[in-house]
């Protein structure tokens, strides 16, 4: 199996999904990977660092920085939406933000259904493309020309280049998980691997190739080649692939779903437990390659991987306090800015 090679630019964006189409098939089975949160640890860093303080910054939400943050990295880390797309994550948010009752008190209630009807207009959007047109910079400034009055849509845009710009400051130097190496290796010498992510193609690209993990996947395949279950898809129809043939790898609840989607199998990192899941992941995976995954096996790695996430956010539970939950992790937040941006604003609790 050899990598098919690093799209330019003028490619992603002309025919993201001619890789998928051409894929050829080398083995009897696909393993797809996810890559955030799933053979990195940079989920916390690149959600604490990037995508919350730019959108507060950007949208004039500094001021409700405690709640922000809270719901914010519920939909993003810690909850069964961990893993979706960032609108997707934004639009959670702003939701659950407005249905806070600590935080009603203190939120500019009519600039947050503002935004959160602006970015509605562009999820319904991509939903009403029918798959021809993915969450990502593209589509959104196709979005934008049509609704350039809307300068809420103006930020959203800017807040997602302003990402994509930051994000790989904090993740390029960023090893793999211990055993990540050494499994990928094993894997590609029985199966054809393909990165399955819903992040910029250019990020992905950069990362598996300065890791040298690239030489085991044949292709990578970021948010602008689609959707998570759209890439299982492609991949499935180019190589012909049975359902008990392919297994997804990921830690998130989107992760899942795309895996749920095409009927194929489900391998989970869970949410803290990553290094242990490549750890134990040869004796599942020998397990898929015999046909012996689907059923016991299987079920049981599911259901440990949904006991992790959570269902409710702590604003919807009895003795809710947002600065009790918001000083829970305090110093790891602060931790992670001394670390990582020190010079970076963060709001940080009284003793």
């Amino acid at each position: 199996m050899a990598f098919q090679g690093v799209l330019t630019a003028e490619q992603v964006g002309q025919d993201p999904q001619q890789q998928l189409r051409d894929w050829t098939r080398e083995h009897d089975f696909a393993v797809c990977i996810d890559t955030d949160g799933c053979v990195l640890d940079n989920m916390w860093a690149k959600q604490v660092i990037v995508f919350h303080p730019h959108y507060m910054d950007m949208n004039g939400l500094r001021d409700i920085e405690m709640f922000f943050r809270i719901h914010a990295e519920h939909h993003n880390l810690w909850a069964t939406t961990r893993g979706c797309d960032r609108y997707l994550a934004v639009r959670h948010t702003l939701e659950s933000l407005l249905a806070d009752t600590q935080a009603r008190d203190a939120l500019p209630e009519e600039h947050v259904r503002d935004l959160l009807s602006s970015l509605e207009g562009y999820v319904t959007f991509i939903e009403g493309s029918g798959g021809e047109k993915a969450f990502g910079i593209p589509s959104l400034s196709e979005y934008h020309k049509a609704n350039g009055l809307d300068y809420n849509i103006t930020r959203l845009l800017a807040w997602s280049e302003a990402v994509d710009r930051t994000f790989q400051f904090v993740t390029l130097g960023m090893p793999p998980f211990d055993g990540v190496r050494e499994e990928l290796e094993h894997l590609s010498q029985k199966a054809d691997l393909l990165v399955v992510s819903a992040t910029p193609y250019s990020d992905l690209a950069e990362w598996w190739n300065r890791t040298g993990l690239v030489q085991y996947v044949q292709s990578i395949a970021g948010k602008e080649m689609g959707k998570k279950g759209e890439h299982i898809r492609l991949l499935m129809e180019a190589g012909g692939y049975e359902p008990d043939q392919v297994i997804m790898i990921g830690d998130g609840g989107g992760d899942l779903k795309a895996a749920r989607a095409n009927d194929v199998l489900f391998y989970a990192t869970p949410a803290g437990k990553e290094e242990e899941a490549w750890e134990d992941a040869r004796e599942s995976f020998e397990a898929f390659f015999a046909g012996r995954y689907r059923g016991d096996v299987e079920d049981e790695k599911v259901a440990v991987f949904q006991n992790i996430l959570l269902d409710e956010g702590p604003w919807q539970k009895d003795g809710y306090d947002a600065r009790e939950e918001y000083g829970k992790l305090q110093d790891k937040r602060v931790e992670t800015y001394t670390q990582l941006h020190a010079q970076g604003k963060l709001f940080v609790l009284d003793d």
